[in-house]
């Protein structure tokens, strides 16, 4: 009689274990940032990059996009969110090729396409500034839903992630730490 109930209890301890294997391998991951469910297309982006070269999203497909909107005479928020950004890009390490960190500026008049990419050559060379005409930017801002106000100054503070087909996937706050946003960016990277 021990040694069927001891048999039990290893044949119900097995079938558990299995069981909790399964159900690990197979859940979904869980994003941090603010899932847009279901997510849609993000909306395009034609502007001029601090190389002066002609920037389009589309460029992009295949590739996760980041996507900050800031300004380059920021004293505290953009430049903390950009060295933010390059602890996400090391923390990635390899991985990082396949991102892609955009920041549209929210003031034309100051940032100069060698302003843009002074600034964020300080965080990381393969960032991209981008830039245009006032009405350019605007056209982008609203796409966005991005609110520019005081000459730039002030402006909404979200970070955009664009998934690899171009489908607007998360928004993170920018002080979400960076280990959630590279767990989330892999979840990402590893969808095909």
């Amino acid at each position: 009689m021990q040694r069927k109930t001891l048999w039990g209890a290893v044949v119900l301890i097995a079938a558990l274990t299995l069981i909790a294997a399964v159900l690990y391998i197979t859940r979904k991951p869980s994003f941090h940032g603010a899932v847009i469910n279901p997510p849609f297309p993000a909306a395009d982006i034609k502007l001029t990059d601090h190389n002066g070269q002609p920037f389009q999203l589309d460029s992009l497909k295949g590739r996760v996009v980041v996507v900050y909107f800031g300004y380059t005479n920021c004293q505290e928020e953009c430049p903390l969110t950009m060295a933010h950004l390059k602890e996400v890009f090391d923390l990635l390490g390899a991985q990082s090729k396949d991102v892609q960190v955009l920041m549209i500026s929210t003031d034309p008049a100051r940032d100069t396409q060698s302003a843009l990419k002074e600034f964020l050559g300080k965080f990381n060379p393969t960032f991209l500034g981008l830039t245009g005409a006032p009405a350019e930017l605007a056209e982008v801002w609203s796409a966005y839903g991005v609110t520019v106000l005081d000459n730039g100054e002030t402006h909404s503070n979200y970070i955009y992630v664009i998934d690899r087909s171009g489908n607007l996937r998360l928004t993170f706050i920018t002080d979400t730490p960076p280990d959630d946003e590279a767990a989330d960016l892999r979840i990402l990277l590893a969808e095909k």
